[in-house]
């Protein structure tokens, strides 16, 4: 079930975090008092393909570092940790 806590008048209540949700939520299902969340299939389908751009978009990003890294690695330099992508040090790793 998907539910919007917004909707949920007894999770407004108090601080949250997910040790309290995972507490409360069960109880609220299974007496009935959370509103569910209606996705049509037009918002399944949306979702999913986000969720596909997400996966490919990170993809592609993990292997252009890869391929930045080995590109130095090739040049016999030895390069390590996230300064290395960051374009604030780009010039100095260019000359």
């Amino acid at each position: 079930m998907v539910s919007d806590p917004r909707e949920n008048s007894q999770t407004k209540a108090g601080s949250k975090n997910d040790h309290i949700d995972a507490r409360d939520l069960p109880e609220l299902l299974s007496g009935g008092r959370l509103q569910p969340v209606y996705l049509d299939d037009a918002g399944i389908r949306t979702l999913k393909e986000l969720g596909c751009s997400y996966m490919t978009l990170t993809e592609d990003v993990t292997r252009v570092m890869n391929r930045i890294k080995s590109g130095y690695r090739g040049q016999a330099m030895r390069c390590a940790g996230p300064r290395l992508y960051s374009a604030h040090y780009r010039a100095e790793w260019l000359d």
